[in-house]
């Protein structure tokens, strides 16, 4: 009777110890700033890296902007820029996160350049502000201004 009972203690004790390792090594959960830094971050490094799908992940699908443009045509915007094979660099300085609920607001200071490293002095400006949502998947941008005059300084 012994013999058949070591082998299930054995079992017992190291799915107890996966466990208790599992919920003393897990990360804490990011707060919704946090999960909307990590939005723009992976925005700034899909746009450097010409990622048209990784962007546009995080663009929800009823996206509006006052300029006219929906998700469709964000994308297009894009996807034009990523066939341009100039590098892009970005600097972000995110200078507000607001979250109320499942709604978010963000501000942004953007310095980019095209074809080299964005540099103080050389390389374009822009003031972004985005509206987010919080949908399924995660925080989306639903309606942002200020990067479409990126178009102008990119297409020079």
């Amino acid at each position: 009777m012994l013999r058949r009972l070591v082998p299930w203690v054995f079992v017992v004790v190291v799915i107890g110890a996966g466990g208790a390792w599992y919920l003393l090594t897990r990360p804490e959960p990011l707060s919704d700033e946090q999960q909307i830094l990590r939005l723009i971050a992976d925005v700034q490094r899909a746009v450097e890296q010409r990622k048209t799908s990784d962007v546009m992940r995080y663009v929800s699908e009823d996206y509006h902007d006052t300029r006219g443009l929906d998700r469709r045509a964000v994308q297009r915007l894009v996807m034009a820029g990523a066939r341009d094979r100039s590098t892009m660099d970005l600097s972000v300085q995110v200078t507000s996160v607001e979250v109320q609920g499942d709604s978010a607001t963000f501000a942004a200071e953007v310095d980019y350049s095209v074809g080299g490293p964005a540099m103080p002095g050389q390389s374009n400006h822009l003031t972004v502000r985005g509206e987010l949502r919080r949908e399924r998947g995660g925080w989306k941008v639903a309606s942002a201004e200020g990067w479409q005059d990126a178009e102008s300084g990119y297409f020079q």
